[in-house]
């Protein structure tokens, strides 16, 4: 006669033995292990720390930019009269706002778990009527595989299964190109990277993330602002532009065999106040 305990146990060996066969089944098939597959794995604690930008457009960039569009003179006479204030205007491909996401995060585990995915979303102006968003995906190569060839934009990995869990198609009105996720910052210091780090059993991983604002997009958004500003352009003065944003994302942790897990980051809320002295240009 069977105790309690042992009826447990093959009860237990039973569930197990039909979620390898799951896990195997969806190998098989091409498709991910299902969210949360992994028994006994916890997700990482993830500490959003800061942003930084790392790099803008300058003052003169901005400012011959926008005069064109936004002073009259007489006879047509605008482009010539900003030109002379301001040099040519610039192609707006020079004009990206660079910055840097840092994040801590720890590992409740004592299996190593590597950085498999990214996915971000901003909107900048979150609170006016010419509010834009932006969404983002990247996939890391393995350490092991540097030539893998499988890292860069990747729509399908920053799905998710569980509604708590932020996925890229939770931004379906996301503006494509507003932003871009370049890749981490290397061991050198180098930008963008897209080798994936591992987070160490038991371990913490500071990760910074390159993403760019692509001009594309923001400068029509902030059209606004430098329309407020055209006294300020007439007497040759380039203008200064805060602009709000909200970021917010997942992270997807690679747990081997036993599938993926993901953290959500953010929202976090900041401005950015073009430009900034001293600070690298294109």
């Amino acid at each position: 006669m069977r105790n309690k305990s042992s009826v447990t146990v093959l009860r237990f060996v039973g569930f197990a033995s039909l979620a390898v066969a799951a896990l195997a089944g969806c190998a098989a098939l091409g498709l991910p292990p299902p969210e949360g597959a992994g028994l006994g794995v916890q997700p990482p604690i993830l500490t959003f720390e800061k942003v930084d930008l790392a790099r803008t457009p300058s003052s003169g960039q901005l400012a011959a930019y926008y005069c064109p569009e936004l002073v009259s003179a007489p006879l047509g006479g605008a482009a010539l009269l900003c030109q002379g204030l301001f040099g040519a205007r610039p192609l707006p491909a020079t004009m990206a706002v660079d910055f840097d996401v840092s994040f801590k995060v720890t590992n409740p585990n004592q299996v190593p778990l590597p950085l498999s995915s990214l996915l971000a979303a901003v909107t900048v102006f979150p609170a006016a009527s010419n509010q834009k968003l932006g969404a983002a995906c990247v996939t890391f190569c393995p350490a092991e595989a540097p030539n893998c060839g499988t890292a860069g934009s990747n729509p399908t990995a920053c799905q998710a299964a569980s509604h708590d869990i932020h996925s890229l198609s939770d931004y379906g009105a996301a503006a494509a190109p507003l932003l871009i996720v370049s890749g981490l910052e290397g061991t050198a210091g180098q930008l963008p990277s897209l080798l994936a780090p591992k987070l160490a059993p038991a371990g913490d991983l500071h990760v910074v993330a390159r993403m760019s604002l692509q001009p594309s997009e923001l400068l029509a958004t902030m059209r606004l602002l430098a329309a407020q500003s055209v006294d300020d352009l007439k007497r040759g003065r380039p203008p200064t532009f805060v602009v709000p944003y909200r970021l917010e994302g997942t992270v997807w942790f690679d747990a081997g065999a036993a599938g993926r897990v993901a953290v959500n980051w953010g929202p976090t809320e900041g401005s950015f106040t073009l430009p900034v002295e001293g600070m690298s240009h294109p």
